[in-house]
Parts: structure tokens; C-alpha cells; sequence
């Protein structure tokens, strides 16, 4: 069964709103998803370069900690 719109219903403005808030809301959730895929990529690469090198991450810490103040 499709929906009245797939069968040539006129769109009041009710429903085309609807349909672009879901749209909105099926976006957003895809940011926050690609976010989180980004975040937990960044740590990873953080976490290897500490293993690599143990003192230069301490050392790249303070930097960005004097940059920020």
C-alpha cells in the first residue's frame, strides 16, 4: 500500500511540512552519526600516536593547552 502522495494526492501544507521535518530529523540524525564516526576516529588516531611515541603526546597536549589560553 502506498501513501495518498505516490498516487497523485495533492500535498496540503500540513504534509509537506511533516515530510520536511522528517526529512530534517532523518538528516540530523545522520550528522550526528557521521560526527560520532569522526570523534571516535580522531581518538583512535590519538591513542596510536601516544603508543608510538609516549612523551610526544604529553608534549602536543601542552601546546594545544597554551594555544587555548
Amino acid at each position: 500500500m502506498a501513501c495518498p502522495v505516490c498516487f497523485g494526492a495533492a500535498a496540503d501544507p500540513a504534509l509537506r511540512e511533516s515530510m520536511n521535518a522528517g526529512i530534517l530529523v532523518l538528516l540530523g540524525v545522520t550528522a550526528v552519526v557521521l560526527a560520532c564516526f569522526l570523534r571516535f576516529f580522531v581518538a583512535l588516531a590519538r591513542r596510536s600516536r601516544e603508543v608510538a611515541h609516549p612523551g610526544d603526546a604529553q608534549l602536543i597536549d601542552a601546546n594545544q593547552s597554551e594555544r587555548a589560553a
